[in-house]
């Protein structure tokens, strides 16, 4: 460890608090080298300290949660279609999210639910009486996907049917928004957004200016990804979450998983996010 006299302590105590973060000593401290100013360096300290890792015992009890509600949610297991929020047929955390549920649903007894791994297959299962649907997915940005795959499912679905949603974590704003258009979602794990529902007055607009630096360090485009529809994560949602040997989502801040500098190299970062495009 060469950490500077002034941050050693910093660093202790983040570990003390994210113990995850002590197999990352490398890119953490990759990540500190990059800020120019101590304020710089204390609003990366502050995020990850507040920074949602979920392990697999952490993760379990959510799933639990959402169980629990999926059984007492007043829809019938006869007529249930449990759908991920997956549009294609890559590989995604909605479909993730569909398989590990199934074993907390099965200990609770609904141990025939239909399952759906994309979201187009919802219409023939509706077809054939699971006209209650549930869609699920492990985290929400700003919701705008999940209105899109509702809007979808209501328009194709001719059949009327019933919709409700359950998500293992997300952000708080965006799930008062949905149940505001009288949506119904259950998220257990609801976050605040990072920096401008953390931070107030001066010590916002520094934390403000202080990312917008941080970002200006990574490069602007990679491949057909553009950093600015990143920017404090996609949609501008600010999110401190990450699910251990998971898929880091969009939503969080990109100076944690962004690929490559402003000089087009590679960058040892915190966190790990696959997409396509980025290949």
């Amino acid at each position: 460890m060469d950490y500077k006299k002034e941050d050693y302590i910093k660093f202790m105590q983040l570990y003390s608090h994210q113990s995850w973060l002590s197999k990352k000593e490398s890119s953490l401290e990759a990540l500190i080298s990059t800020c120019d100013t101590k304020g710089q360096k204390n609003l990366v300290f502050s995020l990850l300290d507040r920074f949602h890792y979920l392990n697999g015992k952490t993760t379990n009890f959510f799933l639990e949660q959402m169980a629990d509600y999926i059984v007492n949610c007043e829809f019938e297991m006869e007529r249930v279609q449990l759908v991920a929020c997956t549009y294609n047929d890559e590989a995604d955390s909605g479909q993730r999210i569909l398989d590990m549920i199934k074993v907390p649903l099965y200990q609770k007894g609904w141990k025939k639910i239909k399952t759906v791994n994309v979201i187009g297959k919802a219409v023939k299962a509706s077809s054939k009486g699971k006209n209650q649907i549930i869609i699920v997915d492990e985290f929400l940005g700003t919701g705008r996907t999940l209105r899109t795959r509702i809007e979808w499912l209501k328009k194709n679905v001719r059949k009327p049917v019933e919709i409700k949603c359950c998500f293992l974590a997300g952000m708080k704003n965006a799930v008062e928004k949905l149940k505001a258009d009288s949506i119904d979602i259950f998220c257990p794990l609801q976050l605040e957004k990072g920096i401008s529902e953390y931070f107030e007055g001066d010590k916002l607009n520094f934390a403000i200016n202080d990312m917008n630096v941080l970002e200006s360090k990574l490069a602007k485009i990679i491949k057909e990804k553009k950093l600015e529809d990143y920017s404090f994560g996609y949609g501008k949602a600010e999110a401190l979450y990450s699910l251990e040997n998971g898929n880091t989502p969009n939503s969080v801040f990109p100076i944690f998983w962004w690929l490559k500098d402003k000089n087009g190299n590679e960058r040892e970062t915190i966190l790990t996010r696959y997409e396509t495009g980025f290949e």
